[in-house]
């Protein structure tokens, strides 16, 4: 109940309609927060409302580095593996990539920097 009372108050601040059960279930438990915030992220880039933004897919993954599978350039990273989230967004025409990890963290991958996660399950 609080993670529903929560997503909605983010979609109501953000503009962003709620998701409803399909988004969640594909939201591969992702935090709903997370998803929410990712939608209005997109929605920014595309130039369209936050709710014409669309879940695409959002995948349990791991990634093998603290870069989250999307290093920018001239930066290190601990050489860990990262649980998380792969979160695709369409919005305007567009598919957007986000790559997260279960803390949290989360940004936009661009096609030319993004990475694989492992495959299968690892963490």
């Amino acid at each position: 109940m609080k993670s529903t009372l929560a997503a909605l108050g983010v979609a109501l601040i953000s503009g962003c309609s709620p998701m409803n059960d399909t988004q969640a279930r594909m939201a591969g438990g992702a935090p709903a927060e997370m998803i929410e915030a990712m939608r209005g992220d997109a929605a920014t880039r595309a130039g369209v409302a936050a709710s014409a933004t669309q879940v695409e897919s959002a995948l349990s993954v791991t990634w093998p580095d603290a870069s989250l599978g999307c290093p920018q350039p001239g930066m290190l990273y601990p050489q860990v593996l990262v649980p998380g989230w792969r979160v695709r967004i369409a919005a305007g025409g567009k598919t957007y990539s986000y790559h997260a990890g279960r803390r949290g963290n989360w940004a936009w991958c661009p096609a030319d920097r993004a990475q694989q996660p492992l495959p299968g399950n690892t963490i």
